[in-house]
């Protein structure tokens, strides 16, 4: 399943790993199919994905996926599969299985660097639960027939969500791909409140039972399939 990723899990020297509660440690330097500047850095011995103007990983720490699984802490139990859009570098999965949840993930991302990457940092007891896609979100969709418990879409080009993933459309396909009492997070980054105030809507109209929560910038969009 992984001849095409790194399937071995990193290892980091201690006197690393001790600096890097001190000041941030640079482990690889990389440029992605989409991502001019990919740089994987060591912080608090947990690894960030940073590009030139965002950090789109930071381990089990990662702020949109840490409120996400918050608010469905109640139905961890009950998640056996989970569908990740957008891997940066795997925080969904230390998420969930720092919160004792350990689902088979579909793990989809369109920059096979940043996917490479997203395996190789993953612990290797995790990779056998993992399957990765190396695929756009929006074909990926467009074409899929399995369900899941839990749908997380975190995917963005640099800081802006790319329009496809604020449709109707694809915000419907997430939902018809969820299983009866599934849950779905969406994590979004306001540039426009005009904007903002028009993607509310159309995640309403689509997921009438929802939550958003706001911090910063970012808002996470909960929803809930009864």
């Amino acid at each position: 399943m992984f001849s095409r990723f790194n399937s071995w899990f990193i290892q980091i020297p201690f006197y690393k790993k001790l600096f890097s509660y001190f000041y941030p440690i640079s482990i690889r330097r990389t440029e992605g199919e989409f991502n001019p500047y990919l740089e994987v850095i060591l912080y608090c011995n947990q690894f960030q994905l940073n590009t030139a103007d965002t950090v789109y990983s930071d381990g089990d720490r990662y702020v949109p996926a840490v409120t996400a699984v918050n608010k469905i802490k109640d139905a961890l139990p009950s998640i056996h599969n989970a569908l990740v859009l957008g891997a940066g570098l795997g925080s969904m999965v230390r998420v969930l299985r720092r919160k004792g949840c350990d689902p088979y993930i579909t793990l989809v991302e369109k920059d096979k660097v940043v996917l490479g990457l997203a395996m190789e940092f993953l612990e290797e007891d995790s990779h056998d639960r993992i399957t990765p896609v190396c695929n756009d979100a929006k074909a990926f969709m467009a074409h899929n027939t399995a369900k899941y418990d839990f749908i997380f879409v975190d995917i963005f080009i640099s800081k802006e969500v790319p329009g496809f993933v604020c449709s109707s459309a694809f915000l419907l396909q997430c939902r018809d791909s969820l299983n009866a009492g599934g849950h779905l997070a969406f994590n979004y980054i306001v540039n426009d409140s005009r904007e903002w105030e028009n993607v509310k809507k159309i995640f309403t109209d689509i997921f009438p039972d929802n939550n958003i929560v706001s911090i910063g910038i970012n808002r996470i969009l909960s929803a809930h399939i009864k």
